[in-house]
């Protein structure tokens, strides 16, 4: 008997990896003003049995932003499952950013996101005869941190991060996922820009998206979203040779957004219909601990700020 090791899909993706930056990078939260609220639920591949599917949550905010002092901060906290073939993956984090004003329109912030992984085999698959199917509750629980560097502005941001720092084994006490198996470190890279319209009813915000292993070529991808207003944003996200997705997002009152996405697969995966969808919601609290010179320090969706 012989084994092999398998490199499944470690590390979560998002066609609208602009809407959700926070949940990729620890160092967005706080750039904002007030919290900021984001679910999400990515269903991949829908024409396979046990494809991916991803679930997330997160909440941020900044304090110590009001005046104009040279720095501040920013808290969050994120949960996310994450469900691809036979595994299962549940994570929890608390993070912590520090931004600093660079000059009078650009700034850089630096954070850290620390918590625990738990990484499961299906009840549903067992098998005696095979090593690692050979426990009916193959379950592990592993500490995990991602650091990350954000640079932005009204105009243009860009940040790295990077998931599965620790190289972990799926192994706890007696217990282990595979024989030697790993999780990987996966660097998140965001770039991207604010174009404006003369009449400032246009806003065209084109950004690419880099997801590298550092073992293979990284996964691309190309993202423009055209918001009209501030109010209903179209886009298109092309991932390089895997799949092109249509993207709607509104923004309801002043402190609501919602977007949805239809991934249609480019690819040989394509005969098997594995298209995916993606939807996310995202709420600001009409009140603040700061003062925004805003009627009632209402907090405008940062997603759509300016």
């Amino acid at each position: 008997m012989s084994a092999a090791s398998v490199n499944a899909q470690q590390s979560a993706s998002y066609s609208q990896f602009v809407l959700n930056d926070y949940g990729l990078n620890p160092a967005v939260a706080g750039s904002g003003k007030g919290w900021m609220f984001m679910v999400g639920r990515r269903t991949q591949w829908r024409g396979f049995s046990d494809a991916p599917e991803s679930t997330f949550a997160t909440v941020s905010k900044d304090f110590g932003k009001k005046g104009y002092r040279r720095y501040w901060h920013g808290v969050g906290a994120s949960v996310e499952q994450d469900k691809f073939g036979i595994f299962s993956s549940k994570s929890a984090y608390a993070s912590y950013a520090v931004h600093l004003k660079l000059s009078a329109k650009l700034y850089m912030s630096f954070g850290l996101a620390a918590g625990v992984k738990n990484v499961a085999i299906t009840n549903s698959v067992f098998d005696a005869n095979d090593p690692i199917l050979n426990n009916r509750n193959p379950s592990v629980i592993i500490p995990d941190i991602i650091p990350g560097v954000y640079l932005y502005s009204k105009k243009v941001f860009a940040g790295v991060a990077v998931r599965n720092l620790y190289k972990n084994t799926l192994a706890m006490g007696g217990r282990q996922i595979g024989s030697g198996s790993r999780l990987i470190p996966t660097a998140y890279v965001t770039l991207g820009k604010k174009i404006v319209s003369p009449g400032y009813d246009f806003i065209i915000v084109p950004a690419v998206h880099l997801q590298s292993s550092f073992s293979s070529l990284p996964v691309t991808h190309l993202n423009c979203m055209v918001y009209y207003r501030k109010r209903i944003g179209l886009g298109v996200t092309y991932k390089v040779h895997d799949a092109v997705s249509a993207m709607l997002q509104v923004r309801v009152f002043k402190n609501v957004v919602v977007g949805f996405a239809y991934d249609y697969t480019v690819s040989k995966f394509r005969n098997a219909n594995a298209n995916s969808t993606e939807f996310m919601f995202g709420f600001s609290p009409v009140m603040s601990s700061e003062n925004y010179d805003r009627p009632a320090g209402a907090a405008d969706c940062p997603k759509f700020e300016l």
